[in-house]
């Protein structure tokens, strides 16, 4: 009871401290600094806020000053808040800030003012007080603790002495059994599908069978007319690869027709391929409706496209005038043939 009746002495006593904020004996009240504390009373190892007010000039540059990471011995300082300011009358500002405290050790503190530097002069708040109560323990806890037993051997395990190294070689071992097993079912899966799949259609004979499967789909007399030309192109593009090797399906109209000029199988044919990507660039991104002509003549040119590059089987020479031709490829130079 006599203690809770101490303590509130104390916390009224540091309250009353706040009454009037301190400036230089006969000096202009250029700054006025005010602080109070949120808790005079606090337990040890708690935290506590000094709000501190600066009423000044605006204009003006003050500076606290916090000497280093205490207040008073045995008070820390946990951080300092930025400044908050609100603009008062009379071309005056109030900057409010918060000073987090701590203490680890019961007892009765002394805080000293609070200061702010401008220019020479020093401007202080009234000192404060703080009460750190100490925290009760409870000591049946702690003579019913356990005694400390005595040091053992740790038991004997294998992992902990082998060398890190050689966990590096068996990871790399496993990796490398893993990769083996992936490469022997993936070449393995392959070759069954390939057997699976038998004899592969040549480019020219598995294009000519899809213009021919589109044209009796009839899908422009029907008004879809950009299925049309998105499969009529896509034939295509499969054939150039197949063909000539050359990606079609990941190139634009553009690209496609830049390769087919590089070529000199066909180069020469390139224009009937120009014809019907442009008409299928305007039907797919223009939305444009092609005449029924259009249509027809895109099919014809597809057509001529895949016959005028398709390749070309090498003359067997007749047995009388090998001697011969092979005299004239002598003469003339070898002979070039469109594979």
């Amino acid at each position: 009871m006599k203690k809770t009746k101490l303590l509130s002495v104390l916390f009224a006593v540091s309250m009353l401290a706040v009454s009037a904020p301190a400036y230089p004996a006969g000096g202009p009240e250029k700054l006025l600094v005010s602080a109070r504390m949120d808790s005079a009373v606090i337990w040890m190892g708690e935290q506590t806020s000094i709000k501190v007010e600066l009423v000044q000039d605006k204009g003006e540059l003050a500076l606290l000053a916090i000497p280093g990471d205490t207040l008073a011995a045995g008070v820390e300082v946990i951080t300092v808040t930025p400044g908050d300011t609100a603009e008062i009358k009379n071309g005056r500002i109030q900057i409010d800030r918060e000073i987090i405290v701590t203490s680890f050790d019961s007892g009765f503190y002394y805080i000293p003012p609070i200061k702010y530097v401008l220019d020479s002069d020093t401007f202080a708040s009234q000192p404060l007080s703080l009460k750190v109560a100490p925290v009760p323990v409870d000591t049946v806890s702690i003579d019913n603790l356990k005694q400390i037993k005595e040091v053992r051997s740790p038991r004997f395990v294998l992992w902990d002495y082998i060398p890190g190294y050689v966990w590096i070689i068996i990871a790399g071992l496993l990796l490398v059994a893993a990769g083996a097993y992936l490469y022997y079912r993936y070449f393995r899966n392959r070759s069954a599908i390939e057997a699976e799949a038998g004899p592969q259609i040549p480019p020219y004979d598995r294009a000519m069978q899809a213009l021919q499967a589109l044209r009796e789909e009839k899908l422009w007399q029907g008004g879809q007319d950009k299925q049309y030309y998105t499969r009529l192109t896509d034939i295509l593009r499969e054939y150039l690869d197949g063909r000539f090797s050359i990606n079609a399906m990941e190139m634009t109209s553009t690209e496609i027709l830049a390769a087919l000029r590089k070529n000199n199988e066909t180069k020469v044919v390139e224009k009937h391929m120009k014809e019907i990507l442009n008409v299928a660039d305007f039907v797919k991104f223009a939305k444009m409706r092609p005449l029924a002509d259009d249509n027809e003549a895109s099919m014809r040119y597809a057509v001529a496209f895949v016959e005028e590059t398709r390749p070309q089987p090498e003359p067997e020479p007749e047995k009388g005038d090998a001697a011969g031709k092979n005299g004239e490829a002598g003469a003339e130079g070898p002979v070039k043939t469109i594979k």
